[in-house]
């Protein structure tokens, strides 16, 4: 017999009930989902500062550009609004907000030439 089940989710009270009844607990069966961090909240973490650092890092190579000046704004913006986002929980457009800050800033970096930090 097996000596652990995993179940990929929450359980219905009446499955851990059955699992209860049919199974040799000895541990009660214990919902950890809680304790698992959101891919979404694993993506925003590490993507956040890193098209935060990146957008830093080219702005002063277009400081005297006025053409570029508005795509600089939106990659700024669009930094902004991942984060208001995320901390509203709207993890969907947070992540849409930095996948299109991470364009700007990645269109901006090819077009000087800038190689990109991993």
């Amino acid at each position: 017999p097996p000596h652990t089940i995993i179940v990929p989710g929450a359980m219905h009270f009446t499955e851990s009930d059955a699992l209860k009844v049919l199974a040799e607990c000895i541990d009660l069966p214990e919902d950890n989902t809680p304790k698992v961090e959101k891919i979404s909240a694993q993506m925003m973490k590490k993507y956040i500062p890193m098209v935060r650092r990146a957008l830093d890092k080219i702005t002063p190579f277009y400081k005297d550009s006025k053409e570029f000046e508005s795509v600089l704004e939106n990659a700024d913006l669009y930094i902004k609004d991942a984060e208001k986002f995320y901390s509203q929980g709207q993890d969907e457009l947070a992540i849409l907000s930095i996948g299109y800050a991470d364009g700007l800033v990645d269109a901006l970096r090819i077009a000087k030439g800038i190689e990109p930090e991993l």
